[in-house]
């Protein structure tokens, strides 16, 4: 499952080279390079890959972008997060390339990344990974076009017969966005921040939506903040379509046609701030059915974010020791490979928890698993089962691994606990394969 791609360099030892890096870095994903290889010798090894002027991200990404395709392919919807993470390197002072990143002296620079996702919120893969440093002649608007490429990018990736529809946070409602979106046949679903002027029916989209209809509720689990836990909640839906009449920047530009949408927490717990999204889009949302399922869909542009918090918590990018950011970005983008598994892991089992587990382990990896877990079992004479457990059974058994104590009202384990299974699954899988060499070790 590490879609390494067997020609992506053009050069069969590259590849190869590839390959043992990646293997290297998902069995120690918390360990810095010499830490996750055998010897230092390997280690410089790992250094030369990434300084080869053969690798670069996309050629890096490019099998898992193919995977990624593939598991989209037939699906008639697909989510698309886009969003934006500043990595810092304030410790690498003799590092090239790197930027300013926001607070004084900070320096590092920044990843955006789209993920895919299916409409029950199961991310799929990276779709686009864009990195760079900021230098004196970047400017809002010059940084703003990342978003606006990203929507043509992710269409131009997906099959034609698939819709896609791009999530964005507030930092994209930007008017050439969903004009962007409208050229090339794809959908937004941002969160508004500009009380936009309209081009007829109301002044603005204010005005628009203290007359739009009550289109129902729905109840949804908001994710948790950096100081809030996760919580459900009962939001009132409204909506009403719009046009968006252009900036005074753009002028002679055509209105776009929009569905403002306004999801309001009804009843919210004493001392709770209510939920309170506005959501533009061009998506329908004329019925209850519709407005809901843009919300829904809306709720899972978290999980981009849940990704890069896994590169940086879980992968511990920040701690990188690299001369040259081009060997930075190179690094991260292997990561990305690693850490998009962990977080499929998380969301696969609780939408199909009764799928086998080779949906997403090869042979070797539940069975390891499965060793580690009742190894003192083993010794007393126990055999392996003939047939694997179900998917969210062997994704117990690996939290468990991780520190997960599976305690009845627990629920399904989380990104860290799972996280810190793989690390130690790897060495009882390594055991198994040991052991038997010659055994169905296929890919899940």
């Amino acid at each position: 499952m590490h879609e390494c791609g067997r020609a992506e360099f053009g050069d069969e030892r590259l590849t190869q080279r590839f390959i043992k890096v990646v293997s290297a870095l998902a069995e120690h994903p918390e360990a810095s390079l010499v830490q996750a290889t055998d010897s230092w010798g390997e280690a410089k090894g790992v250094y030369r890959f990434f300084n080869n002027a053969r690798v670069f991200t996309d050629r890096i990404l490019l099998s898992h972008r193919k995977a990624t395709v593939e598991r989209i392919r037939g699906q008639r919807i697909v989510l698309a997060a886009q969003d934006t993470s500043a990595m810092s390197f304030n410790s690498l002072q003799a590092t090239q390339g790197l930027g300013p990143i926001g607070p004084a002296n900070s320096r590092g620079f920044f990843l955006h990344s789209s993920l895919a996702m299916d409409v029950e919120g199961v991310p799929l893969g990276l779709l686009t990974a864009r990195f760079w440093a900021r230098d004196g002649e970047d400017t809002p608007q010059k940084e703003s076009r990342r978003w606006i490429e990203t929507v043509r990018e992710v269409r131009a990736i997906v099959p034609e017969d698939t819709r896609v529809v791009v999530l964005g946070d507030r930092e994209s409602d930007i008017f050439t966005v969903f004009a962007e979106a409208r050229a090339v046949g794809a959908d937004v679903l941002v969160r508004a921040t500009h009380n936009r002027k309209l081009a007829e029916g109301w002044p603005d989209l204010a005005a628009a939506l203290e007359q739009a209809p009550l289109l129902g509720t729905l109840e949804v689990d908001i994710p948790r903040g950096h100081e809030n836990p996760e919580r459900h909640v009962t939001l009132a839906l409204h909506a009403q379509e719009v046009q968006l009449q252009p900036p005074l920047d753009l002028h002679g530009a055509d209105p776009v046609h929009m569905t403002v949408v306004s999801a309001s927490e009804i009843a919210p717990p004493d001392g709770e701030t209510p939920v309170g999204w506005v959501l533009l889009t061009t998506l329908q949302a004329q019925t209850a059915e519709q407005a809901a399922a843009v919300v829904r869909w809306y709720s899972f542009r978290w999980r981009i974010e849940r990704f890069h918090y896994t590169l940086k918590s879980g992968c511990q990018i920040e701690k990188l020791q690299l001369e040259t950011l081009r060997r930075l970005e190179n690094a991260i983008a292997t990561y990305c490979i690693v850490a998009w598994r962990v977080l499929y892991l998380t969301y696969v089992a609780r939408e199909n928890p009764d799928a086998p587990a080779t949906l997403v382990f090869t042979d070797a990896e539940w069975k390891g698993i499965y060793l580690a877990i009742y190894r003192k079992k083993f010794t007393a004479g126990m055999d392996m089962p003939a047939e694997p457990p179900k998917l969210s059974t062997a994704v117990i058994w690996l939290a468990r691994l991780g520190g997960f104590l599976a305690r009845k009202d627990d629920g399904m384990p989380g990104v860290k606990v799972l996280w810190r299974g793989f690390q130690r699954a790897e060495i009882f899988t390594a055991a198994w394969m040991a052991a038997h060499p010659r055994s169905e070790v296929g890919k899940g």
